[in-house]
């Protein structure tokens, strides 16, 4: 069932969960839902628009989207990503801006509580009280949803911004180059030999970089490469192995690179976010 179709059928619910599967590719265009939303990558990338700004969603990050907010979402890689969807018209009142996060371990498994079905199990063993803190009419079971989403939003406002520079280019020539490099980030291809290739200049590739990304066509293939990276840091390959994967001629400039875009080194990121 659609999400908007299960917002309906439960219009009276604190928020429900839907767990979303993207190949590589696949664009969710724009379109917007009468809830807020979260979007959770657990696996794989996403990009996602909203009006005139763009942020990559990886595996420890996630996107806040308020209500009635038009987005589009494209899967970078296959994806598999958790949505919840918050009733604005019930206890809890969420911002009104959108919000790209990193997530914490915390909020992690605060997210994961409203998905794996301990939260149900733990609220079908709790009483029925005439009343609550919330209202007259409300269960304690209710009253605990509430709390906890009380403390989601509090996560979310507190939550370090997650801004990733874009990926996905406009121009057809940049993304017939986009999409060789998600294939192979290790290509060695010049700017003049991409040029040659997909049939324009050197000047115009680099004026279309600047105009899309305002940077240059080394950095923009050089992020390309390290957010692929956030996907290879989730198996058991070592950081050497992934530097030559991607087309680093070290782990060292490896480690610099992503330690200047994460703020952290790749050994700090798998012990922080995918334990």
């Amino acid at each position: 069932m659609e999400a908007n179709e299960l917002i309906q059928a439960l219009a009276e619910q604190q928020f429900i969960t839907k767990t979303i599967q993207m190949p590589a590719g696949h664009i969710d265009d724009f379109h917007s839902h009468p809830w807020h939303q979260i979007v959770f990558p657990v696996q794989g990338l996403l990009q996602s628009d909203i009006d005139d700004k763009c942020a990559i969603v990886p595996h420890n990050g996630m996107l806040y989207i308020p209500a009635h907010t038009i987005h589009r979402s494209v899967a970078i890689t296959d994806t598999q990503f958790l949505a919840i969807y918050l009733n604005p018209n019930k206890y809890v009142q969420f911002n009104d801006e959108p919000k790209p996060c990193l997530v914490s371990p915390f909020l992690k498994e605060l997210l994961l509580l409203f998905f794996n079905g301990k939260l149900d199990r733990e609220l079908d063993k709790q009483p029925t009280l005439k009343a609550c803190p919330v209202s007259v009419s409300t269960s304690k079971a209710e009253s605990t949803i509430t709390h906890l989403l009380m403390v989601l939003r509090d996560q979310i406002e507190a939550a370090s911004r997650y801004e990733i520079p874009l990926l996905i280019p406009k121009d057809k020539r940049l993304l017939s180059i986009f999409t060789q490099l998600k294939q192979q980030p290790s290509l060695p291809l010049t700017l003049k030999m991409w040029a040659t290739q997909v049939g324009a200049s050197e000047r115009t590739l680099s004026r279309l970089c600047a105009k899309e990304f305002a940077r240059s066509f080394s950095l923009w293939r050089q992020n390309i490469r390290l957010v692929l990276s956030l996907q290879l840091l989730n198996s058991t390959k070592s950081i050497q192995t992934i530097a030559m994967e991607l087309g680093y001629t070290s782990d060292a400039t490896y480690i610099s690179a992503f330690k200047t875009m994460f703020n952290q080194t790749p050994n700090q990121y798998r012990q922080q976010h995918l334990r």
